[in-house]
Protein backbone atom coordinates (compact mmCIF):
# COMPACT_ATOMS: atom_id res chain seq x y z
CA UNK A 1 0.00 0.00 0.00
CA UNK A 2 1.30 2.97 -0.46
CA UNK A 3 -0.25 5.94 1.94
CA UNK A 4 1.13 9.32 0.51
CA UNK A 5 1.25 8.59 -3.01
CA UNK A 6 1.31 12.10 -4.28
CA UNK A 7 3.94 12.85 -1.95
CA UNK A 8 7.26 14.15 -3.32
CA UNK A 9 9.17 14.74 0.04
CA UNK A 10 11.20 12.70 1.33
CA UNK A 11 11.32 10.34 -1.06
CA UNK A 12 12.95 13.22 -3.92
CA UNK A 13 15.54 13.88 -1.15
CA UNK A 14 16.32 10.11 -1.01
CA UNK A 15 16.39 9.59 -4.66
CA UNK A 16 13.91 6.29 -4.40
CA UNK A 17 10.18 5.32 -4.78
CA UNK A 18 7.65 6.24 -2.58
CA UNK A 19 6.82 2.74 -1.91
CA UNK A 20 10.05 1.89 -0.59
CA UNK A 21 11.03 -0.28 2.84
CA UNK A 22 12.77 0.65 5.72
CA UNK A 23 15.50 -1.16 4.04
CA UNK A 24 15.60 0.63 0.77
CA UNK A 25 15.54 3.77 2.49
CA UNK A 26 18.27 2.75 5.07
CA UNK A 27 20.30 2.23 2.21
CA UNK A 28 19.86 5.03 0.29
CA UNK A 29 20.47 7.31 3.69
CA UNK A 30 23.75 5.34 3.84
CA UNK A 31 24.71 5.51 -0.01
CA UNK A 32 23.82 9.68 0.15
CA UNK A 33 25.55 9.71 3.47
CA UNK A 34 28.68 9.69 1.44
CA UNK A 35 27.87 12.81 -0.88
CA UNK A 36 26.63 15.15 2.18
CA UNK A 37 28.90 15.30 5.00
CA UNK A 38 27.96 17.92 7.99
CA UNK A 39 31.29 19.60 7.52
CA UNK A 40 31.30 20.54 4.08
CA UNK A 41 27.06 21.50 3.68
CA UNK A 42 25.53 21.69 7.01
CA UNK A 43 21.95 22.68 5.72
CA UNK A 44 21.97 19.72 3.11
CA UNK A 45 23.49 17.36 5.90
CA UNK A 46 19.86 18.48 8.18
CA UNK A 47 18.03 18.43 5.25
CA UNK A 48 18.88 14.76 4.09
CA UNK A 49 18.80 13.53 8.19
CA UNK A 50 15.10 14.88 8.87
CA UNK A 51 14.26 13.66 4.86
CA UNK A 52 15.96 10.06 6.17
CA UNK A 53 14.12 10.20 9.62
CA UNK A 54 10.89 10.98 8.37
CA UNK A 55 10.72 8.42 5.39
CA UNK A 56 11.79 5.70 7.77
CA UNK A 57 8.96 6.37 10.39
CA UNK A 58 6.54 6.36 7.09
CA UNK A 59 7.44 3.22 5.87
CA UNK A 60 7.35 1.39 9.22
CA UNK A 61 3.88 2.92 9.38
CA UNK A 62 3.05 1.35 6.03
CA UNK A 63 4.52 -1.88 6.95
CA UNK A 64 2.36 -1.77 9.78
CA UNK A 65 -0.95 -1.18 7.81
CA UNK A 66 -0.63 -3.74 5.66
CA UNK A 67 0.40 -6.60 8.31
CA UNK A 68 -3.08 -5.68 9.02
CA UNK A 69 -5.47 -8.13 8.36
CA UNK A 70 -9.27 -7.07 9.18
CA UNK A 71 -9.30 -2.95 8.95
CA UNK A 72 -11.02 -1.41 6.78
CA UNK A 73 -9.05 1.79 5.10
CA UNK A 74 -10.29 4.95 5.17
CA UNK A 75 -10.00 7.92 3.02
CA UNK A 76 -8.73 11.06 5.08
CA UNK A 77 -10.19 13.10 2.40
CA UNK A 78 -13.28 11.87 3.19
CA UNK A 79 -12.94 11.48 7.22
CA UNK A 80 -10.96 14.47 7.43
CA UNK A 81 -13.71 16.69 9.30
CA UNK A 82 -14.97 13.86 11.30
CA UNK A 83 -11.35 12.52 12.33
CA UNK A 84 -9.78 15.85 13.09
CA UNK A 85 -12.28 17.10 15.15
CA UNK A 86 -12.60 14.59 17.38
CA UNK A 87 -11.63 15.95 20.83
CA UNK A 88 -9.94 12.09 22.27
CA UNK A 89 -6.15 12.34 22.50
CA UNK A 90 -4.39 10.51 19.56
CA UNK A 91 -1.38 8.08 20.01
CA UNK A 92 1.72 9.00 17.59
CA UNK A 93 3.04 5.90 18.35
CA UNK A 94 0.94 3.03 16.48
CA UNK A 95 -2.64 3.30 14.84
CA UNK A 96 -5.60 2.58 17.62
CA UNK A 97 -8.46 0.81 15.81
CA UNK A 98 -11.56 2.06 16.85
CA UNK A 99 -14.27 -0.52 18.12
CA UNK A 100 -17.50 -0.47 16.31
CA UNK A 101 -20.50 -2.04 17.43
CA UNK A 102 -21.80 -4.51 14.61
CA UNK A 103 -24.74 -3.49 12.90
CA UNK A 104 -27.00 -6.99 11.31
CA UNK A 105 -27.19 -5.16 7.98
CA UNK A 106 -23.52 -3.95 8.19
CA UNK A 107 -20.18 -3.91 9.90
CA UNK A 108 -18.39 -0.96 10.23
CA UNK A 109 -14.79 -0.98 10.93
CA UNK A 110 -12.20 2.27 11.17
CA UNK A 111 -8.69 2.90 12.45
CA UNK A 112 -7.27 6.66 13.91
CA UNK A 113 -5.05 7.12 11.78
CA UNK A 114 -1.00 8.12 13.33
CA UNK A 115 -0.99 12.48 13.68
CA UNK A 116 2.17 12.41 11.32
CA UNK A 117 0.59 10.46 8.34
CA UNK A 118 -3.02 12.46 8.84
CA UNK A 119 -0.80 15.72 8.86
CA UNK A 120 1.93 14.74 6.05
CA UNK A 121 -1.65 13.29 3.66
CA UNK A 122 -2.94 17.16 4.54
CA UNK A 123 -0.10 18.71 4.08
CA UNK A 124 0.66 17.14 0.64
CA UNK A 125 -3.39 17.35 -0.21
CA UNK A 126 -3.27 21.46 0.35
CA UNK A 127 1.01 21.82 -1.48
CA UNK A 128 -1.04 19.77 -4.12
CA UNK A 129 -3.33 22.44 -5.06
CA UNK A 130 -1.03 25.40 -6.68
CA UNK A 131 -3.94 28.15 -6.61
CA UNK A 132 -3.90 27.66 -2.44
CA UNK A 133 -0.44 28.37 -2.09
CA UNK A 134 -0.39 32.47 -2.47
CA UNK A 135 -3.60 32.98 -0.24
CA UNK A 136 -3.53 33.11 3.12
CA UNK A 137 -7.53 32.56 3.56
CA UNK A 138 -6.50 28.94 2.66
CA UNK A 139 -3.72 28.23 5.10
CA UNK A 140 -6.05 29.76 7.92
CA UNK A 141 -8.65 27.61 6.64
CA UNK A 142 -6.07 24.30 6.72
CA UNK A 143 -4.88 24.80 10.64
CA UNK A 144 -8.15 25.90 11.93
CA UNK A 145 -10.30 22.79 10.84
CA UNK A 146 -7.35 20.88 13.16
CA UNK A 147 -8.26 21.12 16.50
CA UNK A 148 -6.44 17.59 17.62
CA UNK A 149 -2.79 19.01 19.29
CA UNK A 150 -0.23 16.30 17.92
CA UNK A 151 -2.00 16.62 14.19
CA UNK A 152 -1.61 20.10 14.42
CA UNK A 153 1.79 19.85 15.88
CA UNK A 154 3.07 17.24 13.19
CA UNK A 155 1.48 19.71 10.05
CA UNK A 156 3.20 23.16 11.52
CA UNK A 157 6.01 21.36 11.31
CA UNK A 158 5.42 19.75 7.88
CA UNK A 159 5.30 22.97 6.86
CA UNK A 160 8.22 24.59 8.65
CA UNK A 161 10.16 21.37 7.04
CA UNK A 162 8.49 22.52 3.43
CA UNK A 163 9.98 25.88 3.93
CA UNK A 164 13.31 24.80 3.31
CA UNK A 165 12.39 23.68 -0.27
CA UNK A 166 14.27 25.58 -3.29
CA UNK A 167 11.09 25.47 -5.14
CA UNK A 168 8.58 26.99 -2.37
CA UNK A 169 7.06 30.46 -3.38
CA UNK A 170 8.09 32.61 -0.85
CA UNK A 171 4.60 33.95 -1.08
CA UNK A 172 3.92 30.89 0.40
CA UNK A 173 6.96 31.12 3.48
CA UNK A 174 5.11 34.75 4.46
CA UNK A 175 1.75 33.48 4.71
CA UNK A 176 2.87 30.92 7.09
CA UNK A 177 5.00 33.01 8.81
CA UNK A 178 1.73 35.84 9.31
CA UNK A 179 -1.03 33.06 10.11
CA UNK A 180 1.63 30.84 12.55
CA UNK A 181 3.17 33.87 14.41
CA UNK A 182 6.66 32.45 13.94
CA UNK A 183 8.55 35.78 13.51
CA UNK A 184 7.09 36.07 17.63
CA UNK A 185 6.91 32.44 18.55
CA UNK A 186 9.22 29.94 17.26
CA UNK A 187 10.47 28.43 20.46
CA UNK A 188 8.19 24.67 20.04
CA UNK A 189 10.18 24.81 16.93
CA UNK A 190 13.35 25.18 17.76
CA UNK A 191 12.54 22.44 20.69
CA UNK A 192 11.98 19.90 18.45
CA UNK A 193 14.94 20.11 16.01
CA UNK A 194 16.81 23.80 16.74
CA UNK A 195 18.86 22.83 13.72
CA UNK A 196 16.48 22.42 10.94
CA UNK A 197 14.27 24.93 12.71
CA UNK A 198 17.10 27.38 12.36
CA UNK A 199 17.86 26.85 8.45
CA UNK A 200 13.87 27.01 7.89
CA UNK A 201 13.05 30.31 10.08
CA UNK A 202 16.32 31.62 7.82
CA UNK A 203 14.59 31.43 4.76
CA UNK A 204 11.23 32.21 5.55
CA UNK A 205 12.88 35.45 7.64
CA UNK A 206 14.64 36.34 4.83
CA UNK A 207 11.77 36.43 2.67
CA UNK A 208 9.49 38.84 4.93
CA UNK A 209 12.65 41.07 5.38
CA UNK A 210 12.82 41.20 1.62
CA UNK A 211 9.04 42.10 0.90
CA UNK A 212 9.98 45.16 3.61
CA UNK A 213 13.01 46.12 2.01
CA UNK A 214 11.48 46.40 -1.23
CA UNK A 215 8.78 48.40 0.65
CA UNK A 216 11.11 50.87 2.22
CA UNK A 217 13.49 51.04 -0.52
CA UNK A 218 11.87 50.75 -3.96
CA UNK A 219 14.48 52.32 -6.44
CA UNK A 220 17.98 50.58 -4.77
CA UNK A 221 15.97 46.99 -4.52
CA UNK A 222 14.93 47.59 -8.20
CA UNK A 223 18.21 48.33 -9.21
CA UNK A 224 19.40 45.05 -7.21
CA UNK A 225 17.69 42.70 -9.02
CA UNK A 226 18.42 43.87 -12.15
CA UNK A 227 21.24 42.26 -14.43
CA UNK A 228 24.44 43.82 -13.35
CA UNK A 229 25.11 46.54 -15.71
CA UNK A 230 28.54 48.25 -16.18
CA UNK A 231 30.26 50.45 -13.77
CA UNK A 232 29.83 53.79 -15.30
CA UNK A 233 26.09 53.00 -16.01
CA UNK A 234 25.83 52.16 -12.43
CA UNK A 235 27.54 55.40 -11.19
CA UNK A 236 25.38 57.22 -13.46
CA UNK A 237 22.10 55.32 -12.33
CA UNK A 238 22.89 56.63 -8.73
CA UNK A 239 22.81 59.74 -10.00
CA UNK A 240 18.92 60.31 -9.78
CA UNK A 241 17.67 62.47 -6.82
CA UNK A 242 17.50 59.95 -3.90
CA UNK A 243 18.45 57.16 -5.48
CA UNK A 244 22.46 56.95 -4.52
CA UNK A 245 21.01 57.88 -0.95
CA UNK A 246 18.76 55.09 -1.04
CA UNK A 247 21.10 52.60 -2.26
CA UNK A 248 23.81 53.75 0.83
CA UNK A 249 20.53 53.13 3.15
CA UNK A 250 19.94 49.60 1.80
CA UNK A 251 23.19 48.53 2.12
CA UNK A 252 24.03 49.70 5.45
CA UNK A 253 20.57 47.60 6.38
CA UNK A 254 21.83 44.84 4.42
CA UNK A 255 25.26 44.71 6.12
CA UNK A 256 24.08 45.11 9.53
CA UNK A 257 20.70 43.91 10.00
CA UNK A 258 19.38 41.27 7.23
CA UNK A 259 22.69 39.69 6.35
CA UNK A 260 20.33 36.29 5.65
CA UNK A 261 18.61 38.46 2.66
CA UNK A 262 21.47 38.67 1.03
CA UNK A 263 22.88 35.07 1.54
CA UNK A 264 19.46 33.46 0.56
CA UNK A 265 17.52 35.87 -1.44
CA UNK A 266 20.07 38.35 -2.75
CA UNK A 267 23.20 38.01 -5.24
CA UNK A 268 26.04 38.91 -2.90
CA UNK A 269 28.25 39.96 -6.36
CA UNK A 270 25.05 42.13 -6.92
CA UNK A 271 25.35 43.85 -3.55
CA UNK A 272 29.31 44.44 -4.16
CA UNK A 273 29.04 45.53 -7.32
CA UNK A 274 26.96 48.62 -6.30
CA UNK A 275 29.04 49.36 -2.85
CA UNK A 276 31.76 50.14 -5.42
CA UNK A 277 29.94 51.99 -7.61
CA UNK A 278 28.81 54.11 -4.26
CA UNK A 279 32.51 54.01 -3.75
CA UNK A 280 33.05 55.43 -7.39
CA UNK A 281 30.59 57.81 -6.87
CA UNK A 282 32.28 58.92 -3.14
CA UNK A 283 35.65 58.87 -4.74
CA UNK A 284 34.60 61.07 -8.07
CA UNK A 285 33.27 63.65 -5.80
CA UNK A 286 36.38 63.52 -4.34
CA UNK A 287 37.88 64.05 -7.22
CA UNK A 288 36.22 67.01 -8.16
CA UNK A 289 36.83 68.00 -4.88
CA UNK A 290 40.06 68.86 -3.15
CA UNK A 291 42.13 66.71 -5.74
CA UNK A 292 41.17 68.90 -8.38
CA UNK A 293 42.20 72.13 -6.63
CA UNK A 294 45.63 70.27 -5.23
CA UNK A 295 46.30 69.19 -8.39
CA UNK A 296 45.56 72.52 -10.03
CA UNK A 297 47.87 73.92 -7.82
CA UNK A 298 50.52 71.49 -8.46
CA UNK A 299 50.27 72.56 -12.26
CA UNK A 300 50.89 75.95 -11.03
CA UNK A 301 54.02 75.25 -9.28
CA UNK A 302 55.37 73.36 -12.59
CA UNK A 303 53.98 76.50 -14.75
CA UNK A 304 55.61 79.19 -13.02
CA UNK A 305 59.02 77.16 -12.61
CA UNK A 306 59.10 76.81 -16.18
CA UNK A 307 59.62 80.94 -16.50
CA UNK A 308 62.19 82.58 -16.85
CA UNK A 309 63.78 83.23 -13.13
CA UNK A 310 65.21 87.06 -14.30
CA UNK A 311 62.03 87.95 -16.45
CA UNK A 312 60.20 87.52 -13.30
CA UNK A 313 57.48 84.91 -12.12
CA UNK A 314 53.84 86.63 -12.59
CA UNK A 315 51.00 85.29 -14.95
CA UNK A 316 51.65 87.81 -17.30
CA UNK A 317 55.10 86.42 -18.44
CA UNK A 318 52.46 82.92 -18.69
CA UNK A 319 53.00 81.46 -22.69
CA UNK A 320 50.97 78.46 -24.09
CA UNK A 321 53.53 76.44 -22.59
CA UNK A 322 52.90 77.15 -19.07
CA UNK A 323 49.09 76.80 -19.86
CA UNK A 324 49.55 73.43 -21.48
CA UNK A 325 51.89 71.93 -18.27
CA UNK A 326 49.16 73.08 -16.26
CA UNK A 327 46.57 71.48 -18.35
CA UNK A 328 48.72 68.41 -18.04
CA UNK A 329 49.20 68.11 -15.06
CA UNK A 330 45.78 68.60 -13.80
CA UNK A 331 45.00 65.65 -16.13
CA UNK A 332 47.78 63.32 -15.15
CA UNK A 333 47.78 63.90 -11.44
CA UNK A 334 43.58 63.32 -11.70
CA UNK A 335 43.94 60.22 -13.74
CA UNK A 336 46.60 58.95 -10.64
CA UNK A 337 44.31 59.37 -8.11
CA UNK A 338 41.36 57.81 -10.27
CA UNK A 339 43.59 54.39 -10.36
CA UNK A 340 44.72 54.47 -7.02
CA UNK A 341 41.08 55.16 -5.75
CA UNK A 342 38.56 53.51 -7.61
CA UNK A 343 40.07 51.96 -10.76
CA UNK A 344 41.86 49.43 -8.86
CA UNK A 345 40.22 46.02 -7.39
CA UNK A 346 40.52 44.96 -4.10
CA UNK A 347 43.23 42.43 -4.15
CA UNK A 348 44.97 45.56 -6.04
CA UNK A 349 43.97 48.20 -3.50
CA UNK A 350 45.69 45.55 -0.96
CA UNK A 351 48.76 45.52 -2.71
CA UNK A 352 48.92 49.75 -3.16
CA UNK A 353 48.30 50.09 0.88
CA UNK A 354 50.81 47.44 1.44
CA UNK A 355 53.02 49.53 -0.68
CA UNK A 356 52.12 52.85 0.87
CA UNK A 357 53.14 51.25 4.69
CA UNK A 358 57.07 50.92 3.25
CA UNK A 359 58.91 53.55 5.08
CA UNK A 360 61.27 55.39 2.45
CA UNK A 361 57.37 55.73 0.32
CA UNK A 362 56.01 56.77 3.41
CA UNK A 363 58.03 59.26 4.75
CA UNK A 364 60.39 59.76 1.95
CA UNK A 365 58.98 63.30 1.07
CA UNK A 366 59.70 64.82 4.17
CA UNK A 367 63.34 65.27 3.38
CA UNK A 368 63.18 65.88 0.41
CA UNK A 369 60.68 69.11 0.89
CA UNK A 370 62.65 70.23 3.80
CA UNK A 371 65.62 70.05 1.16
CA UNK A 372 64.24 72.02 -1.96
CA UNK A 373 62.83 74.67 0.90
CA UNK A 374 66.43 75.22 2.54
CA UNK A 375 68.06 75.30 -1.43
CA UNK A 376 65.22 77.89 -2.00
CA UNK A 377 65.75 79.89 1.04
CA UNK A 378 70.02 79.93 0.49
CA UNK A 379 69.10 81.48 -2.86
CA UNK A 380 72.01 83.43 -4.79
CA UNK A 381 69.87 85.57 -6.93
CA UNK A 382 70.08 83.66 -10.04
CA UNK A 383 66.77 82.00 -9.50
CA UNK A 384 67.50 78.75 -10.97
CA UNK A 385 67.36 76.96 -7.17
CA UNK A 386 64.04 78.57 -6.89
CA UNK A 387 62.75 77.15 -9.73
CA UNK A 388 64.20 73.90 -9.15
CA UNK A 389 62.91 74.07 -5.96
CA UNK A 390 59.53 75.32 -6.78
CA UNK A 391 59.11 71.53 -9.45
CA UNK A 392 60.08 69.96 -6.41
CA UNK A 393 57.41 71.22 -3.92
CA UNK A 394 54.97 70.10 -6.45
CA UNK A 395 56.18 66.51 -6.84
CA UNK A 396 56.56 65.88 -2.92
CA UNK A 397 52.31 67.58 -2.89
CA UNK A 398 51.48 64.97 -5.56
CA UNK A 399 53.40 62.58 -3.45
CA UNK A 400 52.24 63.33 0.13
CA UNK A 401 48.58 63.20 -1.29
CA UNK A 402 49.21 59.87 -3.12
CA UNK A 403 50.03 58.17 0.24
CA UNK A 404 48.17 59.86 2.79
CA UNK A 405 44.86 60.88 0.81
CA UNK A 406 42.85 64.17 0.27
CA UNK A 407 42.52 66.06 3.22
CA UNK A 408 39.41 68.60 3.08
CA UNK A 409 40.16 71.47 0.70
CA UNK A 410 38.94 74.28 3.56
CA UNK A 411 41.22 72.94 5.93
CA UNK A 412 44.25 71.99 4.15
CA UNK A 413 43.85 75.57 3.21
CA UNK A 414 43.72 77.43 6.37
CA UNK A 415 46.54 75.53 7.76
CA UNK A 416 48.72 75.95 5.00
CA UNK A 417 47.93 80.22 5.09
CA UNK A 418 48.77 79.76 8.54
CA UNK A 419 52.12 77.86 8.55
CA UNK A 420 52.98 80.13 5.76
CA UNK A 421 52.40 83.47 6.76
CA UNK A 422 52.15 83.26 11.03
CA UNK A 423 55.55 81.52 10.55
CA UNK A 424 57.18 84.09 8.85
CA UNK A 425 57.94 82.57 5.96
CA UNK A 426 55.66 84.66 3.65
CA UNK A 427 57.29 87.97 5.16
CA UNK A 428 60.99 86.23 4.42
CA UNK A 429 60.28 86.00 0.64
CA UNK A 430 58.34 88.64 0.13
CA UNK A 431 61.52 90.75 1.23
CA UNK A 432 64.08 89.09 -0.49
CA UNK A 433 62.58 88.05 -3.33
CA UNK A 434 59.30 89.00 -4.26
CA UNK A 435 58.99 87.33 -7.63
CA UNK A 436 59.39 83.89 -5.92
CA UNK A 437 55.59 84.98 -4.06
CA UNK A 438 54.69 81.05 -4.65
CA UNK A 439 57.47 79.82 -2.30
CA UNK A 440 56.01 80.17 0.93
CA UNK A 441 52.27 78.67 0.36
CA UNK A 442 54.32 76.03 -1.80
CA UNK A 443 55.65 75.01 1.30
CA UNK A 444 52.94 76.14 3.79
CA UNK A 445 51.07 73.17 2.08
CA UNK A 446 53.47 70.70 2.52
CA UNK A 447 53.84 71.57 6.26
CA UNK A 448 50.01 71.03 6.74
CA UNK A 449 50.30 67.51 5.04
CA UNK A 450 53.24 67.27 7.52
CA UNK A 451 51.19 68.21 10.58
CA UNK A 452 47.79 66.18 9.77
CA UNK A 453 49.28 63.36 8.55
CA UNK A 454 53.48 62.13 9.29
CA UNK A 455 53.87 64.50 12.81
CA UNK A 456 51.90 62.32 14.94
CA UNK A 457 54.11 59.16 13.63
CA UNK A 458 56.96 60.60 14.10
CA UNK A 459 56.20 61.49 17.49
CA UNK A 460 55.31 58.06 18.32
CA UNK A 461 58.60 56.72 16.94
CA UNK A 462 60.36 59.18 18.99
CA UNK A 463 58.56 58.38 21.94
CA UNK A 464 59.53 54.47 21.44
CA UNK A 465 62.84 55.37 21.51
CA UNK A 466 64.22 57.05 24.30
CA UNK A 467 67.48 57.26 23.27
CA UNK A 468 66.77 58.75 20.29
CA UNK A 469 65.00 62.05 22.21
CA UNK A 470 68.13 62.61 24.31
CA UNK A 471 70.23 62.69 21.26
CA UNK A 472 67.70 64.76 19.61
CA UNK A 473 67.22 67.35 22.13
CA UNK A 474 70.85 68.96 22.39
CA UNK A 475 70.77 68.66 18.16
CA UNK A 476 67.67 71.10 19.06
CA UNK A 477 69.23 73.48 21.43
CA UNK A 478 72.22 73.77 19.20
CA UNK A 479 70.29 74.62 16.48
CA UNK A 480 68.54 77.49 18.69
CA UNK A 481 71.47 78.82 19.65
CA UNK A 482 72.77 79.15 15.84
CA UNK A 483 69.50 80.42 14.54
CA UNK A 484 69.73 83.26 17.00
CA UNK A 485 73.56 83.97 16.34
CA UNK A 486 72.92 84.60 12.47
CA UNK A 487 69.84 86.70 12.67
CA UNK A 488 71.78 88.69 15.13
CA UNK A 489 74.46 89.06 12.39
CA UNK A 490 72.58 91.38 10.13
CA UNK A 491 73.88 90.26 6.89
CA UNK A 492 72.21 88.56 3.97
CA UNK A 493 73.37 85.19 3.65
CA UNK A 494 73.91 84.71 7.39
CA UNK A 495 69.64 85.65 7.06
CA UNK A 496 69.38 82.89 4.56
CA UNK A 497 71.22 80.36 6.68
CA UNK A 498 68.92 80.96 9.23
CA UNK A 499 65.75 80.64 7.76
CA UNK A 500 66.84 77.17 6.20
CA UNK A 501 67.48 76.28 9.49
CA UNK A 502 64.93 77.12 10.94
CA UNK A 503 62.49 76.10 8.30
CA UNK A 504 64.30 72.23 9.32
CA UNK A 505 63.77 73.43 13.27
CA UNK A 506 59.78 74.23 12.69
CA UNK A 507 59.39 70.83 11.54
CA UNK A 508 61.21 69.08 14.63
CA UNK A 509 59.59 71.07 17.03
CA UNK A 510 56.47 68.97 16.84
CA UNK A 511 58.20 65.92 16.43
CA UNK A 512 60.29 66.51 19.87
CA UNK A 513 57.34 67.97 21.89
CA UNK A 514 53.60 68.80 21.02
CA UNK A 515 53.26 72.41 19.76
CA UNK A 516 50.52 73.56 21.50
CA UNK A 517 49.75 76.88 20.00
CA UNK A 518 46.10 76.22 21.32
CA UNK A 519 47.09 76.93 24.70
CA UNK A 520 49.10 79.47 23.44
CA UNK A 521 45.80 81.15 22.71
CA UNK A 522 43.60 80.10 25.37
CA UNK A 523 45.74 82.19 27.35
CA UNK A 524 45.06 85.24 26.10
CA UNK A 525 41.79 86.88 27.26
CA UNK A 526 39.25 86.48 24.54
CA UNK A 527 38.51 90.42 23.90
CA UNK A 528 42.13 90.56 22.96
CA UNK A 529 42.15 87.57 20.97
CA UNK A 530 41.49 89.04 17.52
CA UNK A 531 43.72 91.86 18.58
CA UNK A 532 46.70 89.62 19.14
CA UNK A 533 46.18 87.92 15.77
CA UNK A 534 46.75 90.54 14.14
CA UNK A 535 49.79 92.02 15.74
CA UNK A 536 51.21 89.07 15.45
CA UNK A 537 50.19 88.38 11.42
CA UNK A 538 51.42 91.82 11.01
CA UNK A 539 54.70 91.46 12.79
CA UNK A 540 55.04 88.15 11.14
CA UNK A 541 55.00 89.69 7.38
CA UNK A 542 57.00 93.25 8.24
CA UNK A 543 59.77 91.78 10.84
CA UNK A 544 59.52 87.78 9.78
CA UNK A 545 63.12 87.84 12.05
CA UNK A 546 61.12 88.32 15.33
CA UNK A 547 58.75 85.82 14.65
CA UNK A 548 60.92 83.05 13.62
CA UNK A 549 63.28 83.70 17.00
CA UNK A 550 60.07 83.86 18.82
CA UNK A 551 58.46 80.60 17.40
CA UNK A 552 61.77 78.69 18.27
CA UNK A 553 61.70 79.89 21.50
CA UNK A 554 58.16 79.09 22.44
CA UNK A 555 59.12 75.24 20.76
CA UNK A 556 62.13 75.43 23.21
CA UNK A 557 60.49 75.70 26.55
CA UNK A 558 58.04 73.00 24.85
CA UNK A 559 60.74 70.72 24.36
CA UNK A 560 62.27 71.51 28.01
CA UNK A 561 58.58 70.41 28.89
CA UNK A 562 59.17 67.42 27.53
CA UNK A 563 61.98 66.23 28.80
CA UNK A 564 60.79 67.43 32.65
CA UNK A 565 57.70 64.40 31.76
CA UNK A 566 60.11 62.05 30.98
CA UNK A 567 62.48 62.45 33.54
CA UNK A 568 59.41 62.55 36.08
Amino acid sequence: MNTIANNHWPWDVLGIESNADERAVRRAYARLLKQQRPDEDAEAFQRLRYAYESALQMASGTAAQESTTAPTQVNVDGIATAELTEPTQISTKAPVMLSITADTSEVQAARELDAFETAVQLWQNFVAHADDLGSRRTLQDLFARVINIPTRDELEWQALCHCLNEDTPATLRTNLSAVLGWRDNATHLRRRNAAIAALALDRVFADEDYDALRLRFPNAMALLERPLPQMTVGARALLRAGVRAEMEQLLIALCRYHPNVVRLRLNAEKVDFWGRCLKFRISAGRLLGPALALNAWCGLLFADASLNSSRGRWFDQWAPAQLGILVSTLMLALVMVAAATVLLSEGQQQKLRALRAIGWLRYGWVPVWLGATTIALCEDGSGRSTSIAMATLGVCTIWAALIYGWPPVKELAILAAFSATALGFAGHWIATDSHAWLMPYAHGVLFAFFISFSQAEWREWVARRPPVFWACVPVWFAGFAALIVLLVQREARATQFAWALFAVMSAAGGVLATTRWSDLRAAIPAFFRGYTNLVWMALAIYKPDIVACAGAGLMSVWVIEGCRRRVG
